[in-house]
């Protein structure tokens, strides 16, 4: 019996506690309107959303550079450059945004030779001006907070030097990378 007593005397306490916490009460012979309230503090968390979507690759995640075709290619001079049209990106964000592009490497891998990443030059426009890439990160673009962005192309342009160049197959991983300033 005595645990009983000791069981419902716990479960008033804590009920007495719980309910002066969240408890309005009037108690008043004046006339209406009469009000009570409880302030209670709602919390929530809005988290940074941001989405990069690429596509037009030449195949899955890989882009095939244009090269050279023939020698008349390398008829005026010993170095060329060759455009190639590449992929596209569209960025949804809740809040300002940067989208950036970096060699993940200074040279392209395939070979003895250690051809330089920034034979490779990157631009938003075909005609625009070109930047060769770096395993520093460059600015594509930058925004504001979008439900989806224009859509950015990116433009390369690599350089061929008929002397230096060796002949054989090569890759450089190029990261795009959705900065959140």
């Amino acid at each position: 019996m005595l645990r009983k007593l000791a069981a419902v005397a716990g479960m008033v306490a804590v009920s007495a506690h719980v309910s002066a916490a969240q408890t309005c009460s009037i108690a008043s012979t004046s006339p209406a309107p009469l009000s009570c309230s409880v302030t209670s503090t709602h919390s929530l968390t809005v988290p940074s959303l941001l989405s990069l979507t690429m596509s037009g690759f030449t195949s899955g995640t890989s882009q095939t550079l244009a090269a050279p075709s023939a020698m008349s290619d390398f008829a005026s001079s010993n170095t060329i450059q060759i455009p190639t049209t590449g992929p596209t990106f569209v960025v949804k964000a809740n809040r300002a945004y940067k989208v950036q592009i970096n060699a993940a490497t200074a040279a392209f891998t395939g070979s003895t030779y250690a051809k330089p990443a920034s034979d490779v030059a990157w631009s938003t426009t075909s005609g625009g001006t070109f930047v060769g890439l770096s395993t520093t990160p460059a600015d594509i673009t930058s925004g504001a907070a979008t439900t989806g962005s224009t859509s950015v192309g990116v433009f390369y342009k690599t350089t061929y030097d008929f002397v230096a160049d060796v002949p054989g197959s090569y890759n450089l991983d190029v990261k795009f990378t959705l900065v959140a300033p």
